[in-house]
């Protein structure tokens, strides 16, 4: 059955909003700020029994499918069935017929709003790539690396990324008859695409090399579009999710940010150094759209120009040792190097002209969902509604919830607007 969760929105926030949208609420800032209000803060809720709410409800955000293994990125078909990117569990066999990354399609054949039924899914591509960033790279953090972002072409040809370390990378072209094709890319991990708007194109994130370029179908001729330099504290930028704006082409850039070491510490990420900016396709010109985000890690954009970014958690907890046993479940509960549940995604309306400052994170942000277990691919379905991907890290493997020990589990989730 379709679980579901519910938020609520008053109407002066919908006011604010145009004619659409929520409450504008502040996000839950990084690990040592105060904690601000969000839709489904259990005292807030409490406080509001007495007096239901009048306005319009708030988004609806729904759990459409679970027991992934790393679920990325998600393209929606004409007929509201979905094709979905798993990375895997993050072992490495020697084998690849042991690998478990995989490309999958999720048909709702009896509409219950749902994909979990039996005969809903069917694997396209199995055994694809996966590895974990602990045990490959020493990262001290829990990351999977394998299949990634997906765009479905107007004439129904998949673009999948696939980063399975070591030189297995690639950016593949995947046809409707369920055959991997042409490598379109290989220069670095890709884990933001995003269509031109003639289709004729494919701009991607290059996070391991702080670019953004771009590459066309027919012949594969790739092209930087700009390189981006520091953040703040002087970590990499590291871009990960890149949306084309349709009313004009603008490119949307979310800046995930590097790890540093300060001071001996070592810090996945530095609160309030991440961002989104604006980039100018024909010459790289780069603007800040969004300001004072944590782990902007992918973002959507809309024909009317909102924003919708997902953030993957607030700040960074127990770094474990390369040596750490990531599939033992008998282990004790450990973040893995970020703060699980403190996900969201975030609404930002359209600037008012071109020279509009950027929003602040802290102050502009509508918040649609959060409390989310590490969320790291959105994907704005023709409908209006989003797929958000949660659950990165090693599945099963016990981690601290927010009502005691759980173990991670891979879901995609729906939000749907009012």
């Amino acid at each position: 059955m379709l679980k579901q969760r519910r938020f609520w929105a008053s109407a002066p926030a919908v006011r604010a909003l145009f004619v659409t949208f929520l409450t504008t609420v502040f996000l839950t800032s990084a690990c040592s700020a105060p904690r601000l209000p969000f839709f489904n803060d259990r005292n807030a809720q409490q406080e509001s029994v007495a007096e239901p709410p009048t306005g319009p409800q708030a988004p609806v955000v729904e759990t459409v499918l679970t027991g992934l293994s790393n679920p990325r990125g998600v393209a929606v078909l004409p007929d509201g069935s979905l094709m979905v990117a798993e990375g895997g569990t993050g072992y490495n066999a020697v084998d690849p017929q042991e690998w478990t990354g995989r490309l999958t399609h999720f048909q709702d054949t009896n509409q219950d709003g749902d994909f979990e039924d039996e005969g809903e899914r069917t694997v396209w591509l199995p055994h694809l790539p996966t590895y974990n960033t602990l045990q490959e790279y020493e990262t001290w953090r829990d990351e999977v690396g394998g299949p990634g972002d997906l765009l479905r072409h107007a004439d129904g040809r998949l673009y999948l990324t696939v980063d399975g370390g070591h030189g297995r990378i690639g950016l593949y072209e995947i046809s409707p008859y369920k055959r991997m094709g042409r490598n379109l890319s290989a220069r670095g991990n890709m884990n933001g695409l995003a269509f031109a708007r003639d289709h004729e194109q494919i701009y991607i994130a290059e996070s391991t090399t702080n670019a953004l370029s771009v590459v066309t179908i027919a012949d594969a001729a790739y092209r930087k579009v700009t390189q981006f330099g520091a953040l703040a504290s002087g970590q990499q930028s590291v871009p990960a999710g890149v949306a084309v704006d349709p009313r004009n082409g603008d490119l949307l850039v979310a800046f995930f940010s590097g790890a540093l070491v300060i001071e001996g510490e070592k810090r996945p990420v530095i609160p309030g150094d991440s961002a989104v900016v604006r980039v100018d396709p024909e010459n790289g010109a780069i603007r800040d759209a969004v300001l004072g985000l944590t782990t902007a890690i992918d973002v959507a954009v809309d024909g009317d120009g909102n924003l919708y970014v997902v953030e993957m958690c607030s700040g960074y907890a127990d770094l474990i040792e390369p040596s750490h046993d990531l599939f033992d479940p008998d282990q004790k509960p450990v973040h893995g190097g970020y703060l699980r549940y403190t996900g969201r995604v975030t609404l930002y309306p359209p600037p008012a002209d071109d020279e509009a400052s950027p929003y602040q994170a802290a102050v502009d942000a509508t918040v649609l969902a959060d409390g989310l277990d590490m969320p790291t691919n959105i994907t704005l379905a023709p409908d209006g509604s989003l797929y958000v991907s949660t659950g990165q890290g090693t599945p099963n493997r016990p981690i601290p919830g927010p009502d005691g020990p759980t173990r991670i589990v891979g879901e995609v989730i729906r939000i749907t607007l009012p």
